[in-house]
Formats: C-alpha cells, structure tokens, sequence
C-alpha cells in the first residue's frame, strides 16, 4: 500500500461503499481498508486511492461531504418519484447527475444527509414504501430501462431501487409501481405487448452477447429467462433486421476477465483503438463480486492478447 493514501474514515461500511462507489464513477479507483478492531468492534473504514489521485479524490469527497447516496438509475422519473416520497415523510433528498464521458447516458444519483441514512433504509428495502408493491426484479441496469420505457408508455409510473446485499453489492433493480397499477403493470411486463420473440439460448453469458450486438445495432433487446432458456425480444419493428443480425452472430471469445470496471473499460478502448471489436459483460460469480468479462472474435483472440500484454506492460515500466 505505499503508492496508496488514506483521504477519509467513515464509522459505517455502507458511507464507505457509497464513497467509493462516487470515485470509481469519476474514474478513480479506490479500495477500502475494515480498521475495526476484530475483538471490540471498534475502529473504521478507511478509503484509500492511489498517490496521484488524491487531490482529485479529496474534491470529489467534499463536493458530497455530508452526504451518502442512497440509490440511482439511469432516468430522472424513478428517481424523483422516489426523492417525492422521502419528502412526503420529511426526510430531504437531493438529486444529482453524474456525467461520465464513458457512459451515453446521464445517471440519476439520489442523496440524504448521512444523519437520516437509518430513516431511510426501510424505504429503500421497500418495507415502508406505502402505497407501492414490486412488480419486477432485474439484475441489469439497461434491462431494467427497457422495462420502465415500456411501463411509460402505458402511463404507469415507477420507482427502481437498487437492491443490496449484506456487503453492500447490488443484486438486483427492483422495480415499484402504485399498488392500483401493479396488476396492469405485471400484465404488460409479462406480455411484452408490442415486442417480438427472435431468439433462444440456454446461457445468460449468449444472451446477454447477443443483447450487445444487436445494441451495437440500435436494436434494444430485453432477455426474459423461461424455464431452463433465455428468450430475446425485440420491438416489433425491428425483428427481422434482429433475426439477420443474430444469424450473422460473431464467435465470440473469452478474452480476459476483471473485477474492475475502470480497467476493463480501459482494455476494451485499446482493443477497439486498435481495430478489434469487443464485447464486455457483468456478471456477479458466487462470491457476490461483479466480473466484467472481456470478449473479443475468436480470430482475433491471440492478436488481442498480445496487444493488451504489449501496452499493459510498456505502462507499467
């Protein structure tokens, strides 16, 4: 840990997690050290990064001292309907968009003064999210996204709650909707009204290949899980450019695999700078970690590998 640096402690894992969690989307890495004594209890989380990122980590930490994020998404509708019923129970919520120049999209991040995160905690589990009933669980941000423009265009609101684990990893998008709606709601997720199935596979590691191709494509895609297969939809008007699109499937090869997305992110764009086409996907394995898994053409594997242990070792020397 020489070339690393203490910027902060925090007394809860969760304040920890949600710091580090800013960094890393402002594409600083961190990692958090448990100080606890193992005997008493007593100590903290201590959030370290690296020497050469500690002014810009120290900045970013005090743009949101005083505050823990307590849940985000994509669109600005789920969010706000969120931070409406925090309100409505007298606990003051912030929004904030976070902009990163890797990402398309903007991302929705909703924050409490670290006094009330305890307060909030019952809402965000949605046991005391009165009012609202669950009416879908997904474990992919763009998956999820695609569900609530379909609930949009039935005029059904919602909320999408990032659910966590007992270390703080997300396991999966809950999505809320009014208990009114939840019967309608669960009909037109169930349904798909308006969309058409194009194919079949029997791993989500092909489906969710397949979903990122036809991305590439302008095709959004949404993977529902049958019974022992993984079907994919598409809009109804782009099916049969779907269909040619998957009977044109790549084969496709595992590359590398990393436990960090800055680093993952990082290979690719090398990769792509260097005329090879990738395809990365999340994963959570059994110890409840997220591995991004890095694939490129099987032809083109050896030339990939060699590119990446060319650059990678140059940057380090």
């Amino acid at each position: 840990m020489e070339e690393w640096i203490k910027i902060y402690s925090f007394d809860s894992q969760y304040q920890a997690e949600m710091s580090k969690d800013i960094l890393e989307q402002n594409d600083v890495k961190a990692v958090i050290i448990n100080a606890k004594d193992s005997l008493f209890l007593l100590g903290e989380y201590e959030l370290y990064v690296h020497n050469s990122d500690e002014k810009k980590a120290i900045s970013i930490i005090n743009e949101f001292k005083g505050l823990t994020k307590v849940d985000s998404f994509i669109m600005r509708g789920p969010i706000e309907r969120l931070k409406d019923e925090l309100e409505a129970n007298d606990i003051t919520a912030v929004i904030k968009v976070c902009r990163n120049p890797r990402y398309v999209l903007d991302n929705y991040e909703l924050y409490v003064a670290n006094e009330d995160v305890q307060r909030v905690i019952p809402f965000i589990t949605g046991e005391q999210l009165k009012g609202w009933s669950k009416a879908k669980a997904c474990t992919k941000t763009t998956q999820t996204r695609f569900r609530i423009e379909i609930l949009n265009h039935y005029h059904i609101p919602s909320i999408v709650i990032k659910k966590r684990d007992a270390k703080f990893m997300k396991t999966e998008l809950n999505i809320y909707v009014k208990d009114e709606d939840l019967t309608q709601a669960t009909e037109v997720l169930s349904e798909l009204k308006g969309w058409a199935k194009v194919h079949t596979v029997q791993t989500p590691d092909m489906a969710e290949l397949i979903e990122k191709q036809l991305g590439k494509e302008g095709v959004k895609a949404i993977i529902e899980r049958q019974q022992d297969n993984y079907v994919i939809y598409v809009e109804g008007p782009n099916c049969e450019n779907a269909k040619t699109i998957i009977s044109q499937q790549k084969s496709w090869k595992l590359l590398a695999t990393y436990t960090d997305n800055i680093e993952a992110q990082y290979a690719a764009g090398l990769l792509e700078n260097s005329g090879i086409e990738t395809v990365t996907v999340f994963r959570d394995d059994i110890r409840l970690m997220v591995d991004i898994d890095l694939y490129v053409e099987e032809f083109q594997l050896d030339k990939a590998a060699e590119i990446l242990k060319t650059i990678l070792t140059a940057d380090n020397e």
